[in-house]
């Protein structure tokens, strides 16, 4: 966190558009027209707050050629996927599958109390290395404990991913990037010193987000030009800034964009399709 350092300038304000999912709909930002990507972060849905009645969810589907990071603001969720992994986490804890070369997963509210039952989060994801799009599947249950915390003036930030504002998450990500909860209070701003390579965005989870002239809302992806120079959120309103900060090294071209797979190439593509209608993905029990 910085202060002294020259800051980077917005190059762009994405607006999410509403898309069914499961059971629910949710604001996506990720891929837009205009941007397909942040860093390696290709993807970023913002469900709920909802009430989820039993039976809600996400049931089995596949994914292959990427890594889904589901982190909750509130409620209780599985998750289960064809590897035989299972976790459930609460409020601040994150989910890290790593899809590689094709996984089937679902993801189910878990309510224990009913004020389990009120359903908030985002759900990112981020494209492999080129080298890594075939590897093995795999599964990071980061609990709320396991999340680093770091406490600057006037703000707080909760690390999963990456080295920011000094503190390391405790994901184990595949390619150089960062992913954190910001809470600014109102009135503050918040600078972090990030890599001069890295993409960067923040998506405004709640409150109002400030960059120089620029303004974002709940729903809106703030995207920083690249080059020299810390990012800084200033929080206008009178009400605290939540914002998902994400971003990192460009992914890995050409990104090819199937559903649920994000390849390199058609014919990557074409071989997960192949996979998952044969059954290579494995399958769910009770699916």
């Amino acid at each position: 966190m910085n202060d002294t350092l020259e800051r980077r300038a917005v190059a762009q304000v994405l607006q999410s558009q509403e898309a069914p999912v499961g059971t629910f709909t949710v604001r996506r930002a990720l891929p837009e027209r205009s941007r397909h990507a942040v860093g390696p972060w290709v993807f970023l849905d913002h469900f709920g707050p909802f009430t989820a009645r039993d039976g809600d969810g996400v049931g089995a589907h596949p994914h292959a050629g990427i890594e889904t990071v589901t982190y909750l603001l509130s409620g209780r969720q599985e998750h289960r996927d064809s590897a035989g992994h299972v976790g459930i986490v609460g409020p601040g804890g994150a989910q890290w599958m790593t899809a590689g070369r094709g996984i089937v997963h679902a993801e189910t509210p878990r309510p224990l109390a009913d004020a389990d039952r009120e359903v908030h989060g985002v759900q990112m994801w981020t494209s492999l290395p080129r080298l890594k799009k075939a590897m093995a599947p795999r599964y990071q249950n980061l609990g709320a404990e396991s999340i680093a915390v770091v406490r600057p003036d006037g703000a707080t930030v909760r690390v999963i991913g990456g080295i920011v504002a000094g503190a390391t998450g405790p994901a184990e990500a595949l390619m150089p990037l960062v992913v954190a909860h910001v809470t600014v209070d109102p009135g503050r701003t918040l600078a972090l010193d990030v890599p001069a390579d890295f993409e960067m965005g923040a998506y405004v989870i709640a409150g109002a987000a400030r960059v120089g002239d620029a303004s974002a809302g709940v729903g809106e992806l703030l995207v920083w030009d690249p080059g020299e120079g810390a990012i800084a959120v200033a929080n206008p309103g009178d009400a605290p800034l939540e914002a998902m900060v994400l971003g990192g090294a460009p992914a890995e071209g050409p990104l090819v964009f199937h559903g649920p797979f994000v390849m390199n190439t058609m014919e990557q593509v074409r071989a997960a399709e192949v996979a998952y209608r044969t059954g290579r993905m494995g399958a769910l029990p009770g699916a």
